[in-house]
């Protein structure tokens, strides 16, 4: 009798367990998305030129006009759309907790993101300058790296370390965003903010009074769009259409956009050129 019971108790709890673990097993982001009939983005407004807000109030910027188009995409509508404004810290807790359904926030590509959420292809091709006063003593990353300066981050773990390694006699402090560190050079606070070379040359072209040091440190990086971890139909989507946003036939729409905002060209879609018989 003993075993039978015990053998009922085992069945009430596997049929209770795959209760449980059923939905999760089969969630389909993609099909939940078009079902809702809009797609909720995590981005910013604190970051030009990919998130910020115009002198209506407006939000405006590569990631958000870059939005509109997946947006676009999925319902032949780039309204249909919600933004959900993160600080850089909440970006990964939002994409885990289901409170937005991909993050497009100027995010870097790096081995210990890839752990903890999921990226597309990359979309935009980045590295990590300096940005100082027109009249600073400052010429290049080396002269960070001086007692004497204080180099403005955001606080975020990647940057920091990356500020500590590339002049680590400096003297570093934090802040929640670009803007926030723009205010810190304006004031006098910090000598040099660290900052993503777009990021840094459209403070330089808007602001008379800054410049980025002609350089970067460590190589070139990588934005991608990020997305939660193992939902497959969702990720074949996004990742399909940065890659063709960038090198297929939405190519002319990516093209206009990166204009739009940093007045050059972008990168070309292929490599190599058209072979044409002699």
């Amino acid at each position: 009798m003993k075993f039978n019971a015990f053998r009922q108790w085992l069945a009430i709890a596997a049929t209770v367990l795959a209760a449980c673990v059923a939905p999760a097993a089969h969630a389909d982001k993609l099909q939940d998305i078009l079902k809702r009939g809009y797609l909720i983005v995590g981005t910013t407004s604190s970051t030009p030129p990919f998130g910020f807000k115009d002198d209506k109030g407006e939000l405006q910027g590569f990631d958000i006009d870059m939005s509109r188009l997946v947006a676009k995409a999925l319902f032949g509508d780039p309204t249909k759309i919600k933004f959900e404004l993160l600080t850089n810290e909440a970006r990964w807790p939002a994409l885990q907790n289901d409170q937005v359904d991909m993050v497009a926030q100027f995010a870097t590509i790096s081995p210990s993101r890839l752990v903890r959420v999921a990226f597309t292809p990359r979309y935009f091709d980045t590295g990590m300058t300096a940005a100082i006063r027109k009249d600073s003593k400052i010429k290049t990353l080396a002269d960070l790296n001086d007692p004497s300066v204080t180099l403005a981050t955001l606080t975020v773990p990647e940057q920091i370390d990356l500020a500590k390694r590339m002049a680590p006699k400096a003297q570093i402090v934090s802040f929640a965003s670009v803007d926030q560190q723009a205010l810190a050079l304006r004031s006098g606070r910090a000598q040099a903010f660290l900052v993503d070379l777009p990021i840094g040359m459209w403070y330089g072209a808007t602001n008379a009074e800054m410049k980025v040091i002609p350089e970067v440190f460590g190589g070139f990086q990588n934005y991608g769009i990020a997305y939660k971890m193992g939902e497959l139909p969702w990720s074949q989507f996004l990742d399909g259409f940065v890659t063709d946003l960038t090198t297929g036939y939405s190519y002319i729409e990516y093209t206009a956009i990166y204009k739009k905002y940093f007045k050059i060209a972008p990168p070309p879609q292929r490599s190599y050129k058209i072979q044409t018989s002699s």
